[in-house]
């Protein structure tokens, strides 16, 4: 098979429906999108590599039966990891998450200073982004995070643009109230 890079999505979704290593080809493409959308609902390296990997075996061995309908299978993957997510929440044993260290390194020619303060001010954040209803949580990680359409957003959460956009002014809205009382 050629390079991903050449084909179309559609002709690399029946090359995978049609040969299982041909799936490789989409997990090489969209691995760090679905593992960096899951660390960002988990915070938690080893729960986001078990709920990534769940995604894809889901996925691969759901291949056969996706239709392609000009949605980007990325919208396909998105929600299947959304739906792991659910699950894993729905868990009450595994309710509590812990935050990690495992931060992405950080500017290397940065000050001591600027590294504490941008350290600081993302521990923040994302304490802060725990705190908002799942719902907004998941629309801004994808539009922001993810840099996902208000489109694609409605097609993985299964609700209107008009929603989404609500929801994410919601959100913001409660960060905005929740970091500006942290301070």
């Amino acid at each position: 098979m050629e390079s991903n890079n050449f084909i179309s999505e559609e002709e690399l979704i029946h090359a995978a429906q049609a040969n299982r290593k041909a799936f490789l080809h989409i997990y090489d493409k969209h691995f760090k999108q679905i593992y960096n959308y899951v660390y960002y609902r988990t915070f938690n390296i080893s729960v986001t590599e078990e709920i990534t990997s769940q995604t894809f075996l889901k996925a691969l061995e759901n291949i056969k039966n996706f239709e392609y309908r000009k949605v980007p299978i990325i919208v396909w993957l998105y929600r299947i990891a959304s739906n792991n997510l659910v699950d894993f929440y729905r868990n009450k044993d595994q309710q509590t998450v812990e935050l990690t260290e495992d931060f992405p390194a950080v500017d290397s020619e940065a000050s001591p200073e600027e590294v504490v303060v941008k350290k600081t001010e993302k521990e923040q954040l994302i304490s802060q982004l725990k705190t908002i209803p799942s719902s907004q949580q998941q629309a801004i990680v994808l539009r922001y995070l993810q840099g996902l359409s208000y489109k694609d957003i409605a097609q993985i959460l299964d609700k209107t643009e008009g929603s989404i956009k609500q929801l994410l002014y919601r959100g913001l809205q409660n960060l905005r109230e929740r970091m500006m009382h942290h301070e």
